[in-house]
C-alpha cells in the first residue's frame, strides 16, 4: 500500500490546512498504540487519529475511539504539555514517512512552550516523539534502548532516521536507475535505492517517466506538484491501495474522495487492515499454536521414549531367575530356561561368556537405569502435559478478549510464562477490565485471562460466589453477593455465563461448579488460572450470551 513519503507528504499538506491555527481540547489513547487528538479547528472539531501498530497511520477520521480505562503515562504526559495547546503548523519532512506537528503550549507559570510532536509512520518501527523547543525528547509513546543504533528516550536530542545509502527519487542520481536496469524490474529497483517510496508510487513515477520521456527526478517532480485529488482502488469491491492523486499505472475500480484523509479512512476500513486488537491476538495465537504444537510434540516424543523402556521389570526379573538358579548352569552354557514364578511360565534366558553372577548383575543394571529413565520421563510428561493444559487454557481466554488491554494481558502472561520471548521495553499499559453485568441487583463479573481470573477470585469476597465450568477450560465467574442470598436464577444465569465463557461453549447440558469464594485456593506455584476449590454443588446448564442473558453491560 502506499503508505510512503510522498502520500503523508501531501497528507501533512491537507491536515496543516485543515488543523494550524487549531487548539488541542482533547487527547485520549484507545490502546498502547493508538492515540487521537481531538482539534478544534475552523470552527470544527477534528479527531487526528495515530496509529503505530502493526498497521501505522495518521489522518483524520469521523470515527469514535473508545478511550482506555485508565490513561497510559504517555498519554498523561502529552496532557500536560500540550494539552491545550495551540498547532502552529503540520509539515513532512523531506522524503521521509515521518510528520512534524509544531505546537505553542503554556508552561506552569502560564510562559510560552513550543513543542513539536513527531509521528514516525515506519512499519514496526513506527512511534511518536515529543521534543521541546531545543530538540530534545521529552517522551515517547516506544522507548528505543541505547544498544540499538537509534536510540529514542527522555533527554536525547531527537535525530530522525536516515538511510544514507538510499537517496531522493527527486535526486538526479535516481536517473541512473532507468538506464542501469530493465523497465519492468525499474519499481523495485527504485524502492531499495530511492527514499520513502512505496511499490505503487515507485511504478506511476517510472510510468509518468516512460510516458513523458523524461528522467526520473524530472518525473518524481511532476508527480508531486499534482494537486491533492484522492482516490481508493478497489479489486472484487475491496480497497486494494490508495493515493493522493489518480495513479495511471493503477489497474481496476477507483472512487474518488474529497480529502485524503477520508481516502485513507475508507481504505483502511474496507481493506479490513487489523486494528490494534486484532492484531496482538493474532501474534499472540501464532505463539501460542506454535508453543502447543512444540508441546505436543515434546508429549510424543515422551511417550514413545518411555514405551520403549517399560520393559525394565523384566530385566529385574531376568536377574532374579538367573541368581535364583546359580547352581543349575554349568561352565559353558549359552542359555538358561527356568520357570518365571511371577507368571507361571517357563523363560529361555540367553548368557554370555561371563559368569552368570555378572550376567545377573548386568539385567539388574539394566533394570535401574531404564526405571530412572522412565521415572525422569514420566515427570518430564507431567510437566509437559501441565504445560499443555495451560496453553489450551489460554486459547479459550483468546475468545473472551474485547479490547487491547485483554489482548496485551495475554500477551503479558505468555511472556511471563516463558512461552513468548518479549523484544524490548514494556511501558506502562491499560489495565484490563474483566465482563461486568447485573442480574436483579447481583454484580456478576467474568475474568477474561488466566492472570485476570487469578486478580478477580483474589479481590473478591469471602462470601461472593465462585462459578467454574467443571473438566473444562473457562473463565472465573464471581456473583457479588454484598452478603445476600443468592436465588437460583441468577445463579443459573451465571452458570450458563461461565459455560459461555469455556471451552464447552459449544456443547450442551454443560456442568458448573459453585461454591463461596473462601473455599477456593491457590497453591503456591500454580499456573496464572489454576486453583482447587472445596463443597463445590454443580449446576447443569447450556452456554448462552451474557449479551442474552443480561443485556448490555454494566
Amino acid at each position: 500500500m502506499p503508505a510512503d513519503a510522498v502520500n503523508y507528504g501531501k497528507l501533512a499538506c491537507e491536515l496543516n490546512d485543515a488543523l494550524s491555527d487549531g487548539r488541542i481540547d482533547k487527547i485520549i489513547m484507545s490502546g498502547s498504540t493508538t492515540l487521537a487528538l481531538g482539534i478544534r479547528a475552523r470552527g470544527k472539531n477534528n479527531t487526528l487519529l495515530i496509529t503505530a501498530a502493526t498497521s501505522p497511520r495518521c489522518f483524520l477520521t469521523d470515527k469514535r475511539l473508545k478511550s482506555t480505562d485508565v490513561p497510559l503515562s504517555f498519554c498523561l504526559h502529552l496532557r500536560r504539555h500540550i494539552g491545550g495547546g495551540g498547532i502552529s503548523r503540520i509539515y513532512a519532512l523531506p522524503f521521509e514517512r515521518i510528520l512534524g506537528v509544531d505546537i505553542i503550549s503554556r508552561g506552569d507559570l502560564g510562559e510560552p512552550r513550543r513543542y513539536t510532536l513527531y509521528i514516525e509512520i515506519m512499519g514496526k518501527y513506527s512511534n511518536v516523539v515529543l521534543t521541546d523547543e531545543n530538540g530534545k525528547i521529552t517522551d515517547a509513546l516506544k522507548h528505543v534502548g541505547y544498544e540499538e543504533s537509534r536510540p529514542v528516550m527522555p533527554g536525547l536530542t531527537f535525530v530522525p532516521p536516515r538511510d544514507e545509502t538510499r537517496f531522493d527519487p527527486s535526486d538526479e542520481r535516481a536517473d541512473a536507475l532507468a538506464s542501469s536496469c530493465p523497465s519492468d524490474e525499474l519499481p523495485s529497483v527504485m524502492v531499495k535505492r530511492l527514499r520513502g517510496l512505496s511499490s505503487v508510487t515507485a511504478a506511476e513515477i517510472a510510468h509518468i517517466a516512460a510516458q513523458g520521456g523524461m528522467p526520473l527526478s524530472a518525473a518524481c517532480k511532476a508527480l508531486t506538484d499534482k494537486p491533492i485529488s484522492p482516490v481508493v482502488y478497489y479489486l472484487g469491491g475491496k480497497a486494494t491501495d490508495f493515493s493522493f492523486c489518480d495513479y495511471e499505472s493503477v489497474k481496476g475500480e477507483r472512487r474518488a474522495f474529497p480529502t485524503l484523509s477520508a481516502a485513507m479512512d475508507e481504505y483502511y476500513a474496507s481493506a479490513g487492515i487489523a486494528d490494534e486488537k486484532t492484531a496482538v491476538l493474532s501474534a499472540v495465537s501464532r505463539a501460542l499454536g506454535s508453543a502447543l504444537t512444540k508441546q505436543r510434540k515434546k508429549l510424543a516424543l515422551f511417550e514413545r521414549d518411555i514405551a520403549a523402556a517399560s520393559d525394565y521389570e523384566h530385566e529385574r526379573i531376568l536377574g532374579e531367575l538367573i541368581t535364583a538358579n546359580l547352581y543349575s548352569v554349568k561352565p559353558g552354557d549359552k542359555e538358561l530356561v527356568a520357570d518365571n514364578w511371577y507368571d507361571g511360565k517357563r523363560v529361555t534366558i540367553k548368557l554370555t561368556e561371563n559368569t552368570p553372577q555378572e550376567d545377573a548383575q548386568k539385567h539388574f543394571a539394566r533394570y535401574r537405569k531404564k526405571k530412572r529413565t522412565v521415572d525422569n520421563l514420566a515427570l518430564q510428561k507431567a510437566e509437559t502435559e501441565r504445560a499443555i493444559d495451560y496453553l489450551e487454557s489460554v486459547e479459550v481466554s483468546l475468545q473472551s478478549a474485547s479490547d487491547v488491554a485483554d489482548a496485551e494481558d495475554i500477551e503479558e502472561e505468555l511472556e511471563q510464562q516463558g512461552y513468548i520471548r518479549h523484544n524490548g521495553k514494556r511501558g506502562k499499559k491499560a489495565v484490563s477490565e474483566p465482563h461486568k453485568y447485573e442480574a436483579e441487583g447481583f454484580t456478576i463479573l467474568i475474568g477474561k485471562s488466566n492472570v485476570q481470573n487469578d486478580r478477580l477470585t483474589k479481590e473478591a469476597r469471602g462470601d461472593d460466589m465462585w462459578l467454574h465450568t467443571q473438566g473444562f477450560h473457562g473463565s472465573h465467574v464471581i456473583i457479588v453477593t454484598r452478603g445476600k442470598t443468592v436465588p437460583r436464577s441468577v445463579l443459573e444465569k451465571a452458570a450458563s455465563a461461565a459455560a459461555f465463557f469455556s471451552k464447552a461453549r459449544l456443547s450442551e447440558n454443560v456442568p458448573v461448579d459453585y461454591t463461596f469464594v473462601r473455599d477456593v485456593h491457590k497453591k503456591r506455584g500454580a499456573a496464572p488460572g489454576k486453583v482447587d476449590y472445596f463443597g463445590a454443588k454443580t449446576l447443569y446448564v447450556d452456554p448462552i450470551s451474557p449479551d442474552t442473558l443480561f443485556g448490555a453491560k454494566k
